[in-house]
């Protein structure tokens, strides 16, 4: 598994390539996760993750080059560097009988691993909604096609996530969603069990202009102003953090919101004893918080976007909101806070939708099965190939 993005970064991909690791460690395979070294503040935190993910999780993590933050789609994302970096990559997927790219078409660690797998199987994910006109995609379109073509085949998380790619990088894509701990994340057994006090307004995401923090704290002074009693609490950080704690001073809703910082193991307790979870982004591929609320019984209030449409569909609940209005957001949360019945059947029907729709367990098994298919066809399904499966004995560290 090749990934810019792995523990301790948080956010979709990340989470994607733990919860699929681990579950394909769980369908008998033996995995690696191969990812940037953490930058040196937080080295020592990244060996920490790397070992409770071994001991744990069963998947050991290599790490390759120094990852780098750089602006990009409305986002920050990450990029490896090393002089070394070609060199670290072939050595590391070498005896990998499946190379699994996530976080396609961005550089540089995924598209060395298309560059360099000589496995039976490489496959990669793209995760990614790009709107019209991305510069970077046009003027490399002819690389990176280079590239991308070695793969022997595609998946993308959603249908607009295909639809915004294949007018720089044509081809077919298998469509299988991000998945869900359903597990980890759970409903309250009993209203009664929710913690005494006013409504939570929970936010999940890192500080990016896309994900309409600063659309959240404009509604919660709008929300504050009609005298409504409610919290708001806020999971993630980035750069961009000293611009919004200045917005809400200036607000005057600095005694709303709680800044929880970036956060993992408590994130499903904070997800149960919300009441409401604001989605306020702007810009989306899928909508891995919705599930995440979804799992944990709360309904959503969304801003409406191609994304955050794939899994707000089909009988899947949730309020949608015009895109960075204040206004919008703000009557939307008021409706669902002042609608306790409707709060608790939005909670039932979005569980029943995680359970259903994406389980890890059944969305890891169709990405196993694609490799199968590719394995099959290389070696012939007589050859009933095993994926590394791991040895009974207990692994060498």
């Amino acid at each position: 598994m090749v990934t810019e993005y792995a523990y301790p970064v948080l956010g979709g991909i990340s989470e994607h390539v733990h919860h699929l690791s681990r579950e394909l460690v769980h369908r008998g395979h033996d995995v690696t996760v191969v990812t940037s070294r953490a930058p040196r503040p937080t080295r020592r935190q990244a060996a920490e993750w790397d070992a409770q993910a071994r001991r744990e999780d069963g998947y050991r993590t290599v790490r390759v080059g120094t990852s780098v933050p750089v602006p990009a789609n409305g986002s920050i994302a990450r990029i490896t560097a090393g002089v070394t970096l070609l060199g670290e990559v072939r050595r590391a997927i070498a005896h990998a009988d499946v190379v699994h790219a996530q976080g396609l078409a961005g550089p540089v660690l995924g598209l060395a691993a298309c560059q360099v797998s000589r496995a039976p199987c490489t496959v990669g994910t793209f995760h990614t909604y790009v709107e019209d006109g991305n510069v970077g995609y046009r003027a490399f379109r002819r690389v990176l096609n280079h590239y991308l073509g070695k793969l022997d085949r595609r998946i993308a998380v959603s249908q607009v996530c295909v639809d915004s790619l294949e007018q720089y990088f044509p081809g077919t894509y298998d469509i299988i969603p991000n998945g869900i701990d359903c597990t980890q994340f759970t409903p309250l057994a009993a209203p009664g069990d929710r913690d005494p006090g006013v409504p939570r307004i929970l936010f999940m995401g890192r500080f990016d202009p896309r994900n309409g923090l600063h659309t959240l704290i404009e509604a919660t002074r709008i929300l504050a102003e009609a005298g409504r009693e409610f919290r708001v609490q806020i999971v993630g950080d980035g750069p961009l953090r000293p611009r919004y704690e200045m917005q809400a001073r200036r607000a005057g809703v600095w005694d709303r919101l709680e800044w929880l910082g970036l956060l993992k193991d408590e994130r499903p307790r904070l997800y149960r004893q919300a009441t409401v979870l604001a989605a306020p982004c702007t810009l989306a591929s899928f909508g891995v918080v919705l599930l995440e609320a979804f799992a944990s019984g709360i309904p959503v209030v969304a801003a409406d976007n191609v994304g955050f449409r794939q899994v707000i569909r089909d009988g899947a609940p949730g309020r949608f909101v015009t895109g960075g209005s204040a206004e919008a957001l703000a009557r939307g949360l008021g409706e669902v806070l002042d609608d306790p019945a409707l709060c608790a059947e939005w909670g039932a029907r979005g569980r029943v939708v995680a359970e259903e729709r994406y389980a890890w367990p059944a969305v890891a098994a169709d990405i196993d099965h694609l490799y199968r298919e590719v394995l099959d066809g290389r070696r012939g399904p007589a050859d009933d190939f095993v994926l590394s499966r791991r040895p009974t004995a207990s692994p060498t560290p």
